[in-house]
């Protein structure tokens, strides 16, 4: 329980403080803009953390189609992503690929 407090709850503290300052500036003209110029770096987070998980998941053909099976699911269906990860874990544990 102490592990999981000191791991999540700075994070945690912070996303909530800032997301009660932001509410507070509802109304402030620079709001916008910084929400329109923070997406794109959002964006490239996102995506540089995907491909540091997959260049240590993706290590073999059959790894990379589970990750494009994942993937076409996800833009065909909509489905928890958690799902996919554990039944991606699962074909993996019992040794399907």
């Amino acid at each position: 329980m102490v592990v999981l407090i000191a791991f999540f709850g700075p994070t945690g503290l912070l996303t909530y403080l800032a997301g009660r300052s932001w509410q507070r500036l509802e109304a402030w003209p620079w709001r916008r803009s910084i929400e329109m110029g923070l997406a794109p770096v959002s964006i490239g987070l996102l995506l540089a953390g995907c491909f540091s998980m997959a260049k240590g998941a993706i290590f073999d053909l059959d790894t990379a189609a589970i990750a494009v099976a994942v993937l076409l699911i996800l833009q065909r269906y909509k489905v928890n992503p958690a799902l996919l990860v554990l039944g991606s874990a699962v074909i993996g544990v019992l040794g399907f690929v």
